[in-house]
């Protein structure tokens, strides 16, 4: 991953005239992990300036490490300031660290962006007494390379331009329903990959979940498309590892296929659990 100092190079002028509308607001990452320093050094790239950032941490030192090997470390700040003083927030840290943002304060005037996986509007308006916009983002690899992809629900303008500033493609949705199926969709990189079906596996998953949500053949297109290519088996499996993280949606999906589940199947056991997700939040106090 490039750091912030190099990064301005990475994308033509017109993105920095895609962002230009922003004008003097100020943008704050929650949880500058993997996909928080993508969404940063895709701003900086675009030509969002570096002083109108700000990212916050992890509670590793690696997680520092990381952010400092970004060239982000001039952006760093506390959640507490990124709740008072940045116009956008994204929020980028997994679903299982929600219960540590409760006690933060969201300005009223700010548009938060909620990147959780499985995690429903009720939920982060009952716990963090925010009224947030959903952004499901495809893999941080495929952000930085220019290839991702965003469900949004509700539809906001602003964030669609952000988005299609930072060069993704921008899926509207018509329900928050269709987010669980929308984010088993951006796992089918992965699931391919651990599947080892063929084409005609995965024409099947396609044809069984459009009937679901018609833009699903679009996202397993791209899918196709973003697809990695290893030489070896111990690459594909350490991606397929990355991607996975514990306790979410990819892990669900790779789980089902190790146990022997076709790829429709075990799509469908990662939309099961996005809903166990929601569900779950939406219940908890």
């Amino acid at each position: 991953m490039p750091n912030a100092s190099e990064s301005y190079g990475l994308i033509e002028g017109s993105a920095a005239r895609r962002l230009a509308f922003l004008g003097g607001k100020s943008i704050g990452i929650i949880g500058c992990g993997h996909l928080g320093r993508a969404i940063a050094l895709q701003l900086v790239s675009g030509g969002f300036p570096l002083d109108r950032l700000r990212v916050s941490r992890g509670k590793s030192d690696g997680s520092l490490q990381k952010i400092l090997n970004a060239g982000l470390g001039p952006c760093l700040a506390g959640n507490e300031e990124i709740c008072r003083d940045c116009s956008i927030i994204f929020i980028c840290v997994r679903p299982q660290s929600l219960p540590e943002l409760q006690p933060l304060t969201f300005s009223r005037n700010a548009l938060v962006v909620s990147c959780m996986a499985g995690v429903s509007l009720p939920a982060i308006r009952r716990l963090l007494e925010v009224d947030a916009v959903r952004m499901m983002p495809s893999g941080p690899d495929s952000i930085i390379e220019g290839e991702g992809i965003a469900a949004i629900y509700p539809h906001n303008n602003a964030l669609s331009q952000v988005l299609q500033g930072l060069g993704l493609r921008v899926f509207e949705l018509s329900a928050e329903e269709q987010m669980h199926i929308f984010t088993a969709g951006i796992c089918l990189p992965a699931a391919l990959l651990a599947s080892g079906e063929g084409e005609e596996a995965g024409e099947k998953a396609c044809r069984s979940l459009s009937r679901q949500y018609s833009d699903f053949p679009e996202i397993f297109s791209w899918a196709r498309d973003v697809l990695p290519h290893f030489e070896k088996e111990a690459d594909k499996m350490a991606y397929i590892e990355k991607m996975a993280t514990r306790g979410g949606i990819t892990e669900a999906i790779v789980r089902s296929l190790a146990m022997g589940d076709d790829l429709t199947a075990a799509l469908k056991n990662g939309i099961d659990r996005s809903r166990e997700i929601s569900l779950f939040y939406e219940s908890s106090g």
